[in-house]
């Protein structure tokens, strides 16, 4: 199947000559993120030559727990069905609507137009050098999923308030999109995908792939002409996954299932940034951890989330087997998930060996 992108807006990345750029998840280490100059900044700084695919801002790297433990609960619709103090995946806040309350999209909202006003307003402050074609500005979309299974616990109160979170995210795509139009790269992120597969018994996959790419091409759809990175996760919530992965049957089983999907819907594919490790863990270099990719829809381009400080022989080796399995270039180079729960010096020391692979790796054949 050929990849459609193209059709609407240039790859993150010229495989046969272009520099291979650096992708950044979004997140960093408060204080860093408080003011997003300082955070826009911080990224051009330590990304040495590197380009990038997108300039992120992310206001908080536990945005997630503060719309838990401080948004929702102030909410008159919402009873706090368990408390949390968010130190672990056991460890989470959860509600349910009152009866004969209604929860509407604006009462979940995510604020993200704001949010990438302060963006582009930083933007036009710094001093941003030529990378070969406008610096897009990233914003981080959670996805309607994660949000409703975050918010009420469990899979099936999920289902009944999933399309108020859905009609919440497709406004503040569809928001951006009209605001910024191809200035800003999307990126949706969801754990809860992942995670899903690895709940559910392998003979139901393919009914659950069937959910899963229907809810998430709608957010696409949203906003069709916007360049996306879908962002797959394990979790890292205290650099902890929620689970380990063994492979990347999941992530392949999903991804063949929204390629096939979207084209009927005259929606792009987005650009996939894949995890390959997961917490602190080291990447794996197993080559049977990667046989799935060698099924991947051809034309579904990978951004390879292999890199780990820590583990630099294992990240160059995770990096090769990747591309080996894929059998074409990858067409970035990134951490698994974002750098809001590593200190600043493991930040840069991210970014400074994302850098070194990316120019290692540019122009080079498969």
């Amino acid at each position: 199947m050929s990849r459609t992108t193209a059709d609407t807006h240039p790859p993150a990345h010229d495989r046969a000559h272009g520099p291979l750029p650096v992708h950044l998840v979004g997140s960093l280490p408060r204080p860093l993120c408080d003011d997003p100059a300082t955070a826009m900044d911080w990224y051009l700084r330590h990304r040495g030559n590197a380009p990038l695919t997108a300039l992120p801002y992310d206001r908080d790297p536990r945005w997630i727990i503060d719309w838990l433990t401080h948004h929702l609960v102030s909410l008159r619709a919402l009873d706090q069905v368990r408390g949390g103090e968010s130190r672990g995946y056991d460890d989470m806040p959860y509600y349910r609507v009152r009866p004969g309350h209604r929860l509407r999209p604006e009462d979940v909202g995510l604020a993200r137009l704001d949010q990438a006003e302060a963006a582009f307003a930083a933007l036009e402050r710094l001093q941003v050098p030529d990378m070969g074609e406008p610096l897009r500005v990233q914003v981080g979309i959670p996805n309607a999923l994660d949000l409703a299974l975050f918010a009420f616990g469990s899979v099936e109160a999920a289902r009944e308030w999933m399309p108020t979170m859905q009609a919440a995210v497709l406004g503040e795509v569809a928001g951006l999109a009209a605001r910024w139009g191809d200035r800003v790269q999307l990126q949706l992120e969801t754990p809860a995908v992942l995670v899903s597969y690895n709940s559910t018994p392998h003979l139901a996959w393919p009914l659950l792939t069937v959910e899963l790419t229907q809810q998430a091409a709608e957010i696409f759809a949203a906003a069709p002409h916007t360049r996306w990175v879908l962002h797959l996760c394990y979790g890292d919530l205290e650099r902890v996954p929620v689970f380990t992965p063994v492979d990347l049957s999941p992530a392949v089983e999903f991804l063949n299932g929204l390629a096939d999907l979207l084209p009927g819907r005259g929606v792009p594919m987005p650009i996939v940034h894949l995890p390959v490790a997961s917490g602190k863990n080291p990447p794996p270099t197993n080559p049977v951890f990667f046989d799935a990719l060698r099924h991947l829809r051809r034309g579904v381009d990978v951004i390879a989330g292999v890199v780990a400080e820590d583990h630099p022989d294992e990240t160059r080796e995770a990096l090769q087997l990747t591309v080996d399995a894929l059998g074409v270039p990858v067409v970035g180079i990134s951490a698994a998930c974002g750098y809001g729960r590593r200190t600043e010096d493991a930040a840069a020391a991210n970014l400074e060996l994302a850098a070194q692979l990316a120019a290692e790796w540019s122009g080079r054949p498969v």
